[in-house]
């Protein structure tokens, strides 16, 4: 069973949610391949289009920003 669950980015206010995208930017200490903007509308657009998701951990209390890929290959992985 997943430990997390998907939090659809429209539920949340536009102040958490721009700051979530933020901080997953720059999780690593810098933006790659564009400027802070150029990459958050990147991440935007992944999530309007449904390319990216949000996830939330329902073991360490933490959101991330996830491929769509990803969670229905570990969906299906699971069972």
């Amino acid at each position: 069973m997943a430990d997390f669950v998907i939090v659809p980015f429209s539920q949340l206010s536009l102040s958490a949610r721009n700051e979530l995208i933020e901080e997953f930017i720059t999780r690593d200490g810098c933006v790659w391949d564009g400027t802070l903007d150029e990459k958050r509308e990147q991440i935007l657009q992944a999530l309007r289009t449904e390319r990216a998701v949000i996830t939330f951990d329902t073991k360490s209390n933490t959101a991330d920003i996830r491929p769509a890929e990803q969670i229905r290959k570990s969906k299906f992985s699971h069972d």
